[in-house]
């Protein structure tokens, strides 16, 4: 049975304060979807919410998009904040997107993917799905540094999460991604304390009508993630240089394309 509905991405954009600069961008992305009404609950609940996932992802690109205008000069290079749709299904909307781009990809110098926030305190640590694959490692340790943090790769590598969200779509066409998670390591609890919050989301309420917004949540350290994120795009926004992938990464061929094709506009 195939059900057809129509949907949207939306996006909006702080133009760049550098005349050279602002025809390129750094794309901040948070799918805006969920699932929808669907099956109950034991309990009788069938509203899909999404209050993790991902409204506290877009909450955040919110955050970011009122402190860069607070900004006396914009970053030389513009900010595009992206709700993306239908990522539940597939990624549909960051892939509606990269296929029929509103910006060349040459001149997308970076994507900053929000799914998901830390809602159980602060972290000593800052999951970075992906690290290791582009030039972005440096400045997200120097923010963590700055935040007395430290940068750890995936926590989970079995699941794949770098392929399972919307900086993928980004990366298939070159752009170097960035996608951040909670980290594990909490400040104040036991060392498998993390784990264990992820792990019992994962099984309790992720895609579930469970996925709902609770007096227990402790913004803290999703606070924290948003300053991170939004000061890793305010380094790339005003840097002499683009982010590249690491050489001999699996997207590098397709950053070299794009940047090697003919100006179109």
């Amino acid at each position: 049975k195939i059900n057809k509905s129509q949907t949207a991405n939306v996006y909006g954009i702080l133009e760049g304060s550098d005349e050279r600069l602002k025809d390129q961008y750094v794309i901040y992305s948070a799918h805006h979807d969920h699932l929808g009404v669907g099956e109950p609950d034991a309990s009788g609940d069938k509203i899909y919410n999404g209050a993790m996932d991902n409204a506290s992802g877009v909450a955040q690109l919110l955050a970011m998009g009122k402190a860069f205008r607070a900004l006396q000069t914009p970053p030389k290079r513009s900010i595009m904040l992206l709700f993306v749709a239908a990522e539940e299904q597939g990624l549909l909307g960051s892939k509606y997107y990269a296929e029929h781009p509103t910006i060349e990809p040459k001149k997308i110098v970076a994507n900053i993917n929000y799914d998901g926030g830390n809602i159980w305190g602060k972290a000593k640590d800052i999951i970075f799905i992906g690290k290791g694959k582009s030039t972005i490692d440096e400045y997200v340790e120097q923010i963590a540094k700055l935040q007395d943090r430290h940068v750890v790769p995936d926590q989970f590598p079995d699941r794949g999460f770098f392929y399972r969200s919307d900086q993928f779509s980004f990366a298939k066409i070159g752009v170097p991604a960035l996608y951040l998670d909670t980290g594990t390591d909490f400040v104040g609890k036991p060392p498998e304390w993390g784990k264990q919050q992820h792990e019992e989301y994962e099984s309790k309420r992720y895609h579930q009508p469970g996925d709902e917004i609770e007096d227990t949540w402790n913004f803290d350290g999703m606070l924290e993630d948003a300053t991170l994120g939004f000061y890793v795009g305010v380094i790339v926004a005003n840097s002499k240089d683009m982010p590249t992938w690491t050489p001999g990464d699996e997207f590098e061929a397709a950053r070299k394309e794009a940047l090697a094709a003919k100006t179109t506009n």
